[in-house]
């Protein structure tokens, strides 16, 4: 079975997500696809759930209120994507709070349970031109969210300067000079009301669609990157690759083979700040005891499992090359054991 791809909604609160969910909704049978979504509100009252379904009547829908996706509602995200895949769309949209971390979705994507489902397609981040200079300063005092709000910008493949109606072109420049410090390879695209070609989004699905490769620009002194097609007709993808800046590479398990801890460890520490995360069930040992394995912020953690499946192992990170990292981790399983 084929895997969903996800598209991921981030940005801050305001920054304009639900109006572009809206209209890749509407858009979405043009592409010939058939869309679920997944929508998560801080609170308990259902706002934005109620649009969706006004507009879409018979939109297969999920929704997770009264906390964030993230943090107390993660452990959610799992039976509520199952729910959305009964109903079989070919394509997941998840709509985030405006203070969630994109990275703990894609962490939650990887777990066993929806790992053989689903795959990351895109993060989109979406900005508020009007207001996204003074965060930093509003928020100083919450180092946390001021570090969420970042990691926003740093992980999105696409990023959209929303309501650019608003500010002028010397702040624009501005703008556009301050989210090029945290990330400075992804697409930057100046909108209003979130409206830009959802061919850049939707068009990679579909082997018949191509993402144009021109350069795009919007004037003169805002230039865009070029856009790459991320997949070519009848190409073979790269092994559990996602097209997101943030890929997922699982590594091959050879069942039998008695991996140890510090096989496993050292392999993770060659990877530096590129690698956001690992996780995995493992057989360590002679006795071939099942592990859980959990690497997060430069700290592993390994605990007693009763897991009974397949081991697996799976890498998180910002622009993954899978076959650099299985050749890697192949010849190491190769060597003596450490």
């Amino acid at each position: 079975m084929s895997k969903v791809p996800v598209i991921v909604l981030s940005g801050f609160l305001g920054s304009g997500k639900t109006t572009l969910l809206l209209r890749m909704l509407q858009e979405a049978d043009s592409f010939q696809l058939t869309p679920a979504v997944l929508m998560n509100e801080l609170g308990k009252q259902d706002v934005d759930g109620h649009l969706l379904q006004a507009a879409s009547p018979d939109l297969p829908m999920t929704k997770l209120l009264d906390g964030c996706i993230c943090c107390s509602k993660k452990s959610d995200i799992s039976s509520a994507v199952k729910q959305l895949l009964l109903r079989k769309p070919s394509v997941i949209l998840i709509e985030l709070t405006g203070v969630a971390n994109p990275e703990e979705i894609v962490d939650a994507l990887t777990e066993p349970a929806l790992l053989p489902y689903v795959k990351l397609h895109q993060v989109i981040t979406l900005l508020d031109a009007e207001n996204v200079l003074d965060y930093n300063s509003i928020f100083a005092a919450d180092r946390e969210l001021v570090h969420t709000l970042r990691r926003q910008i740093e992980v999105a493949d696409l990023l959209l300067l929303n309501k650019i109606d608003f500010v002028s072109a010397k702040k624009l420049a501005a703008i556009e000079k301050t989210i090029r410090k945290y990330n400075d390879r992804s697409l930057l695209l100046p909108t209003t009301h979130s409206h830009f070609d959802l061919a850049l989004v939707f068009g990679s699905l579909l082997p018949q669609k191509q993402v144009p490769s021109q350069a795009l620009s919007f004037n003169n002194k805002f230039q865009i990157q070029a856009v790459k097609a991320v997949q070519q007709p009848n190409s073979a993808p790269s092994p559990a690759v996602s097209y997101s800046r943030i890929h997922t590479v699982t590594l091959p398990i050879e069942e039998g083979f008695p991996l140890t801890q510090s096989i496993v460890e050292r392999y993770l520490a060659k990877w530096g700040s590129s690698l956001l995360r690992a996780k995995g069930y493992l057989r360590i040992g002679s006795q071939m005891e099942p592990s859980l394995m959990q690497f997060a912020g430069k700290r592993i953690n390994w605990q007693s499992s009763s897991f009974s499946g397949t081991s697996y192992l799976v890498l998180i990170g910002l622009d993954l090359d899978a076959d650099v990292l299985i050749a890697d981790w192949k010849q190491r399983l190769a060597g003596p054991l450490v």
